[in-house]
């Protein structure tokens, strides 16, 4: 009778367990969404001023946002469209990143490309900000890194509302199209447009300018997170970091950053970019840092365009299997999908393997097409031992898109044989991507490979099963 009891009391308690589990994931699941969430029906606003410049309607004003500290913050923007347009417009609205604040001059050379377009000083003021016309936290480094004492006192979770309530304004205005509304953030406004796209379904394009997620794992504020207690971090990680939001992502985005970018390395965002599900394409400029330059604008203006003007898509880059050509040359090609022409096919490479990622230099090598494939011939005599490289192919509407970096490395194998092989695309600092691939031999997943000075190459060794 005992032995039933007990029994009983197993299956009771363990049924309150799940109950309990489940209860837990419930309400973090409703803690999640309200940590987040912001109506999304309207949003007041005041209108300051307005005049026209260089043929655009230009209209200073305010909205409400998120309260902090008991009341609405207000959150300042510029909104900007041409004076003469027929139909409703296409929309953009423009992120800053950290130290910035809204440009008028962007802002109105955007809206003379045909669309409205809402530039905003994101909340409050901080670092380099004295400038900025909203009320809300500060955005400095403490604020956008903060956990406690609840994570609503986060920045990033006051700057996704501003940005969501922008995408509110934008829609109710007769002058734009709801069904075409675009959002491009540079930064922490890169990081705030992928935290928006994931959340907000009325975005039809998205371009992020180097932001990325994973942030801990490779950024320039690394130390500050390596000192945080270990709760904090967590908190971050399962709540406020941007790599939450990569598989919900809900218009198609372009990422584009720099080799050299410092504040957002490009392991975390080559990691990033490939937990996204959604529509997107992944653009590299070699040996950019941190800056948003016209090399950086004018593609991101292609994409926009085609999204929510003129249609159109992006080059699409098959690469071929990879062999070597004589004992000199390893020869690396690929299949080009364009809807125009392709106006250029590049290798860029750098000498040295997944580190020292904002010091290096980045190199093109000559490259030859035959009957639509392009053949990017590499010397043998860079591998010493190793090389890091991508392709990137632009086209003639100012389209262009890049393969994901790898690294190229010499390879001495047991027999005393020399071949080379290549990895899968870096995401992690001072580590080779597996698979790694051989080249004329078979791979194995079973390979590990160690660098041996002696013989410039790397020597393969059997990895515990």
């Amino acid at each position: 009778m005992a032995s039933v009891q007990n029994k009983i009391l197993i299956i009771v308690f363990t049924l309150l367990l799940f109950a309990s589990i489940a209860s837990a994931q419930t309400f973090e699941s409703e803690e999640l969404k309200q940590l987040w969430d912001v109506p999304t029906s309207e949003v007041k606003s005041v209108t300051l001023k307005t005049y026209s410049r260089e043929g655009i309607k230009v209209e200073e004003l305010y909205y409400y946002s998120r309260s902090y500290k008991r009341a609405p913050s207000r959150i300042f923007g510029y909104y900007c469209y041409p004076v003469k347009h027929s139909g409703k417009l296409p929309a953009i609205l423009l992120s800053h990143g950290g130290g910035g604040s809204a440009s008028l001059p962007r802002a109105i050379s955007w809206a003379k490309r045909g669309y409205a377009v809402l530039t905003i000083d994101l909340p409050g003021k901080g670092e380099n900000r004295a400038c900025s016309r909203s009320t809300g936290p500060d955005m400095i480094v403490a604020n956008l890194l903060r956990t406690q004492p609840d994570l609503s006192y986060n920045y990033l979770v006051h700057a996704v509302a501003a940005a969501r309530n922008g995408i509110t304004f934008l829609s109710n205005r007769k002058e734009v199209d709801p069904q075409r509304i675009g959002m491009i953030g540079l930064s922490w406004g890169g990081v705030l447009t992928i935290l928006t796209n994931g959340m907000d379904d009325r975005l039809k394009a998205a371009v992020n300018v180097f932001g990325a997620g994973y942030i801990p794992e490779g950024c320039t504020w690394e130390e500050i997170f390596t000192a945080m207690p270990a709760n904090d971090k967590d908190l971050w990680n399962n709540f406020l970091d941007p790599k939450n939001f990569l598989a919900t992502q809900h218009a198609p985005i372009l990422f584009i950053t720099g080799t050299n970018d410092h504040c957002y390395y490009l392991t975390t965002f080559q990691k990033s970019y490939e937990d996204v599900t959604a529509p997107k394409k992944f653009l590299l400029i070699p040996n950019l840092r941190h800056k948003f330059t016209p090399l950086v604008q004018a593609p991101a203006l292609v994409w926009l365009d085609q999204k929510l003007k003129n249609g159109g898509t992006f080059p699409v880059i098959n690469e071929l299997p990879v062999f070597t050509k004589g004992s000199d040359k390893i020869l690396l090609s690929c299949r080009v999908e364009v809807h125009s022409t392709v106006k250029s096919a590049k290798l860029y490479y750098t000498l040295g393997g997944p580190q020292g990622w904002t010091g290096k230099k980045w190199k093109e090598l000559p490259s030859y097409q035959e009957n639509g494939t392009y053949f990017f011939p590499i010397p043998t005599t860079l591998l010493k031992p190793e090389i890091m490289y991508y392709l990137t192919v632009k086209d003639n509407h100012g389209g262009g898109t890049s393969t994901l970096v790898r690294s190229l490395f010499a390879v001495k194998l047991k027999d005393g044989r020399k071949t080379y092989a290549y990895t899968a695309p870096i995401k992690r600092i001072y580590r080779h991507q597996t698979p790694i691939t051989l080249i004329g031999t078979t791979e194995s997943k079973n390979i590990g490979y160690v660098y041996s000075k002696p013989d410039l190459a790397y020597l393969p060794y059997e990895l515990p099963n």
